[in-house]
């Protein structure tokens, strides 16, 4: 697997039109189990606006965003924020979901966050692998949606 640099940058309300755009230009298919909030414009606004504690960056690459890392629920007043990624199918394979994982996970450890949660589909073996690897313990499966359910603790300062 290649692993080309990218760069992670809170995103703006500027970012929410090439952030719609790029979500929009994904084949359903690929993005069949990611689904954290709908994908048109009004809503990723909304999202980006209201996030205080919930933290939305865009993965940049080549001069262009290609992707999206959160850790949110933190607003919703959850200790453990929910990790969510995608990057763009023309930008998959390059490494950026290591790097964005590693980033959010420094990221929380600073912020003296007790650990992560995440959902990835049971036939996503690539994710389960890299969250595996990343050092997440499976913990159930999600009985609205049959998702894996994985959490990471992180210590305390």
């Amino acid at each position: 697997m290649a692993n080309d640099p990218c760069r992670l940058r809170l995103l703006t309300d500027a970012d929410a039109g090439p952030l719609a755009a790029l979500l929009g230009s994904q084949r359903l298919e690929y993005l069949r189990d990611f689904f954290p909030f709908a994908f048109d414009l009004p809503t990723i606004r909304a999202q980006l606006a209201q996030a205080a504690k919930d933290r939305f960056w865009a993965i940049e690459a080549d001069g262009a965003v290609v992707g999206m890392v959160m850790l949110r629920g933190m607003d919703a007043g959850y200790a453990r924020p929910s990790f969510g990624i995608v990057v763009a199918e023309t930008a998959a394979g390059r490494g950026f979901g290591r790097q964005a994982l590693d980033f959010a996970i420094r990221w929380a450890e600073e912020n003296d966050i007790p650990g992560i949660f995440l959902k990835v589909a049971e036939d996503n073996a690539a994710a389960r692998r890299l969250y595996e690897e990343a050092g997440f313990r499976f913990e159930g499966v999600c009985p609205d949606i049959g998702h894996r359910m994985y959490v990471l603790p992180l210590p305390r300062r």
